[in-house]
């Protein structure tokens, strides 16, 4: 078996036995799947700092998949490393460590790197079958519903207002005063919603997906991959991931994404 067969069977057993596992194991494993070259890099201690777990669970998760420790576990992931070019998560990982006491200066300069390296990843690695169904299925919908909670509100916010500002029925689900299960319940078979949440995921929207999917309305997911609670709901699913920086999470990805969206769902005849 080549080095990335062997990593991708890790990976796919992670996945399969997520749900399975222990919370912290779980917290555990979704970094190693989210973040899999930043695992092959980092020392134990470094990466469960970025985990927000124990070491000793690290070691814990590496033994539940059969390795006696978690070198083991890490050397499959190392070996794969080895024969690639040099990743998206790798950059990211780089790019911390290099632009560490820089001051603001230092900042601007990994936000902008970072967020250069979010949008590449998001050229090279979005589904174009994915894609072209997303833009399909909001041309065609009556009426666009947007729903995004907390840090995935901008987003949302920004696809209710270029699809209406370009004469396509759209709303903004917005929950104010309590009042987005009222908001969601208004969708009629038809209608299309576009739900983004990425971990940790917004309840809210989860719910407002379920509600969609049961109810005839077409859900188009912005999420960050194969663990994400609104897969069981979408139509179709787009995988996005930005950069975060000492814990913030950029957006541009995201906005990037549903600018296509938009102008996608404009253009379509």
């Amino acid at each position: 078996m080549t080095p990335d067969a062997r990593r991708d069977s890790l990976l796919d057993e992670l996945r399969q036995r997520h749900a399975g596992l222990s919370p912290r194991l779980q917290q555990a494993a979704r970094h190693v799947l989210d973040h899999p070259n930043q695992a092959a890099l980092s020392t134990v201690t470094e990466l469960s700092a970025a985990a927000g777990v124990q070491p000793s669970t690290l070691i814990r998760l590496a033994q539940a998949l059969g390795f006696p420790g978690f070198s083991d576990m890490q050397k499959v992931l190392v070996d794969a490393l080895a024969t690639a070019s040099s990743s998206y998560g790798e950059r990211v990982h780089q790019l911390r460590a290099a632009g560490a006491g820089e001051g603001a200066t230092g900042l601007l300069r990994q936000a902008g790197e970072l967020n250069q390296i979010s949008l590449q990843n998001l050229i090279d690695t979005v589904d174009p079958a994915a894609l072209d169904r997303a833009v399909a299925i909001l041309a065609a919908a009556p009426l666009v519903h947007v729903v995004g909670q907390r840090r995935s509100h901008p987003v949302a916010g920004y696809i209710a207002y270029g699809l209406t500002r370009s004469g396509k029925a759209a709303r903004l689900l917005s929950g104010a005063a309590g009042m987005l299960r009222d908001e969601v319940e208004t969708m009629r078979p038809g209608d299309a919603l576009v739900v983004i949440s990425l971990h940790p995921y917004s309840e809210e929207a989860i719910n407002a997906a379920a509600w969609a999917s049961a109810h005839g309305v077409s859900v188009v997911a912005l999420s960050d991959g194969p663990l994400s609670p609104l897969l069981a709901s979408a139509s179709v699913s787009l995988d996005v991931r930005d950069a975060e920086l000492f814990g913030f999470r950029s957006l541009v990805a995201q906005m990037c994404l549903a600018q296509v969206l938009v102008l996608g769902a404009l253009q379509a005849p």
